[in-house]
């Protein structure tokens, strides 16, 4: 299987085909992140296309010794900067979750009790400072490793280190508070 990094340098040495197989492989990683920023479906979706807009147009300069991945991370949250500067504002949550997926065939008590501990889970992370968030996610949902991190949100290795450190341990606290 070819390396995200050799697909991408394909497509800016102009076989713009492959970029398919690169939307295929992230389409819905970056489609739930867009969500969780946005919380909004539908704006998500415009910002899904307007990212892989922005990796064909900036195709050139995408440099194939960085992991594509967190360059592509990178323009998606470009794009959403735009979008908020444009509208002023964060769109408003429409209530929809997608990263759930249904537990097989719970019992009631079981599965009131999970919804209470991922509803628990949610807010304690929703009242993390978003720059503390934005490293949760990244790490821990979308699966990027701390250097990636670094390079989507401009910062130093060290400072996503510091940051997911202190987002634990204001996570414990919340959730503690929670629970209490």
């Amino acid at each position: 299987m070819r390396t995200d990094e050799t697909i991408m340098q394909s497509v800016a040495d102009g076989d713009l085909a492959q970029l398919g197989e690169l939307y295929g492989r992230y389409r819905d990683q970056l489609y739930g992140f867009l969500v969780r920023r946005t919380r909004d479906a539908g704006n998500a979706e415009d910002l899904l296309q307007v990212t892989f807009e922005r990796i064909l147009k900036y195709r050139q300069s995408y440099q194939s010794e960085n992991s594509f991945r967190a360059w592509m991370y990178a323009v998606a949250r470009n794009a959403l900067t735009d979008q908020q500067k444009l509208n002023g504002r964060m769109p408003r949550r429409n209530g929809v979750d997608l990263g759930q997926l249904p537990l097989a065939s719970p019992s009631v008590q079981t599965e009131w009790m999970d919804q209470e501990t991922r509803n628990q889970g949610k807010a304690a992370l929703a009242a993390l400072p978003a720059s503390y968030r934005e490293v949760v996610d990244l790490a821990w949902k979308r699966g990027l490793k701390y250097q990636e991190i670094a390079e989507v949100l401009g910062i130093t290795e060290a400072n996503v280190k510091v940051r997911m450190h202190r987002a634990t341990k204001q996570l414990r606290v919340n959730y503690q508070k929670l629970n209490h």
